[in-house]
């Protein structure tokens, strides 16, 4: 192979691993698949029509799903790269993250995967690829709670300030004497708390540092 070539084909892998990290994909199975569809090879033809590194078919390119980008030059092998990664990203997605299915569904077609009727050699193409290979999880784009920051900081602080209440309440309760049942204001007929009255040392400092912005407020003085 000529040196020009293989810089060529190395420039292309450099680029195939930027758009792997760009959508969120592993770079190195990325790098796999368009060494197994092109051997990255920009003019690589199949015999159903896909052009192109990634191997496009031509409805596909216009019309691909997922709310991946179509791509109107197939030969482009910069934009090849850059429709390859998205979709399959975009598929992994679909598919909450089976990776097996998103390369089936890439090689074989999703109508394939949606009716259970994958062909060998689309089961054979997930498994080589994934072979050996210990993929790099997917960074995960939200928050999982679904709470805004704010109501999840203020649920965070009443959590607190009420540890610190039960832990006084149950450092100061009096213990009741043998053999008679506990009673009066800390007994386990009392509704009271032992921090529910004014006056308690510490009280104040705790409501004021335990609510949202209260730590924050310690380095405005």
């Amino acid at each position: 192979m000529e040196l020009s070539a293989m810089s060529e084909k190395n420039v292309y892998r450099r680029e195939a691993a930027k758009q792997a990290e760009r959508f969120n994909i592993d770079p190195e199975l990325y790098v796999r698949l368009i060494e197994r569809e092109s051997g990255f090879d920009p003019n690589a033809k199949g015999t159903s029509g896909e052009i192109g590194l990634a191997q496009i078919m031509p409805d596909t390119a216009l019309k691909p799903g997922y709310g991946t980008d179509p791509i109107l030059d197939r030969s482009d092998p910069m934009d090849s790269l850059r429709f390859g990664a998205q979709h399959l990203s975009n598929m992994i997605k679909h598919y909450d993250g089976d990776v097996t299915l998103a390369l089936q569904a890439y090689n074989g077609g999703p109508g394939n995967v949606a009716r259970g009727t994958v062909s060998d050699g689309a089961q054979k193409y997930a498994s080589e690829l994934l072979n050996g290979k210990e993929l790099k999880s997917m960074r995960p784009e939200s928050r999982p709670s679904g709470i805004v920051p704010q109501a999840e900081d203020k649920a965070n602080a009443n959590a607190i300030e009420k540890a610190l209440r039960d832990l006084f309440a149950e450092a100061s309760a009096p213990k009741a004497p043998a053999g008679r049942p506990p009673s009066g204001r800390y007994g386990s007929s009392s509704r009271m708390s032992p921090l529910s009255g004014t006056g308690i040392p510490g009280l104040g400092n705790i409501k004021r540092y335990s609510t949202p912005g209260g730590i924050e407020s310690l380095y405005k003085r």
